[in-house]
């Protein structure tokens, strides 16, 4: 018999057990880490202890010499919020942004490592806009596209963001901008329109598109729409499979992740605006995400946080993250679980 004959065949008498709302094959975890082992996974709203529970309650270890295993998801239900419209509490997931920013997601609940505030975690692009905000700008839930106004929307103001360097910045060095104002000095004096800009063409790669958005607790929830409260952090790794919950493509699964050490750029964040970016994380799954769900937080299979979305390719075909521990180490922040 093949496994998923065996699955089939035993799936009704599976479901019957209390606790079981699914069933179906899938690569074994052992030790928090997803093993080349297919077997029957039986889905349960909790996992309980084996001796509080009777014998013809629990999954067997086997069946027809097939490994099985077990994975927690809650309840299921149907999610029937709508991730653009104004919400408070406000779930993560949903759409949100800068004042001048068109639309990105609240991705999940973060703590001040500093204060203990309470902050929403983004990007700096979503945020921020793209390094051109203040500390204590506002962000509104909706966003902008999705119809919020300022100020009736305003869910909380820009706490901190990490810089994006982007290709070709005017340059910082003292002495180029000292030669370029000697230099342009002399081309006004004798008419001319040619001016000398210092430029920075040195390649410098970023880590992380992040911004951290502080917001009064009663407006907020940690629940991740259609995953729900994350459980923690764990280490990207490769053939990992993972999920997000964003503003555009709502809850998305079955990505896997194919690189974690990735150098990609140049990344575009509007005209004139390019950056690279170094040690991303690389998901391969068609329609995994899209524009807007820009913020969104990466989680594997049992709801732990791995990384953090914030751009991909115009086929659509490949997302790419930050590594979490990066986001979260830079931010000074911690999730709220």
């Amino acid at each position: 018999m093949k496994l998923e004959e065996a699955k089939s065949k035993y799936e009704r008498q599976l479901l019957g057990k209390p606790n079981v709302v699914g069933v179906m094959t899938g690569h074994k975890v052992r030790g928090g880490e997803r093993i080349n082992e297919l077997s029957i996974v039986c889905l349960v709203e909790k996992k309980l202890a084996a001796e509080t529970m009777q014998k013809k309650e629990l999954v067997p270890v086997t069946i027809q010499d097939f490994p099985t295993d077990v994975i927690q998801v809650g309840k299921l239900r149907a999610f029937d919020i709508d991730k653009k419209a104004r919400h408070r509490p406000c779930p993560m997931g949903t759409s949100g942004g800068h004042l001048q920013v068109t639309a990105g997601t609240n991705g999940e609940l973060l703590k001040d490592r500093n204060s203990g505030r309470i902050c929403i975690g983004t990007n700096n692009h979503v945020g921020a806009n793209s390094n051109d905000a203040r500390i204590g700008d506002p962000y509104l839930q909706p966003a902008v596209y999705d119809g919020g106004r300022y100020p009736d929307d305003v869910i909380g103001h820009l706490l901190r963001y990490i810089p994006i360097v982007f290709e070709d910045e005017q340059g910082g060095c003292g002495t180029a901008r000292a030669f370029s104002s000697f230099f342009n000095f002399f081309t006004r004096l004798i008419g001319s329109r040619t001016r000398l800009v210092s430029i920075l063409r040195s390649r410098q790669d970023n880590l992380v598109d992040a911004a951290m958005i502080e917001v009064a607790a009663r407006d907020v929830k940690s629940d991740i729409v259609g995953i729900g409260v994350p459980r923690g952090t764990r280490e990207a790794l490769l053939d990992m499979y993972v999920q997000k919950s964003g503003r555009t493509t709502c809850h998305t699964t079955g990505g896997i992740i194919t690189g974690i050490d990735a150098t990609v750029g140049p990344v575009s964040y509007g005209p004139g605006k390019n950056a690279y970016f170094k040690d991303q994380v690389i998901i391969s799954k068609e329609g995994f995400s899209s524009g807007g769900d820009s913020g969104s937080l990466i989680l594997d299979t049992e709801g732990y946080a791995v990384g953090k979305l914030f751009a991909g390719s115009e086929t659509e075909n490949i997302t790419i993250a930050n590594h979490i521990h990066l986001y979260l180490d830079l931010l000074e922040a911690d999730l709220v679980l």
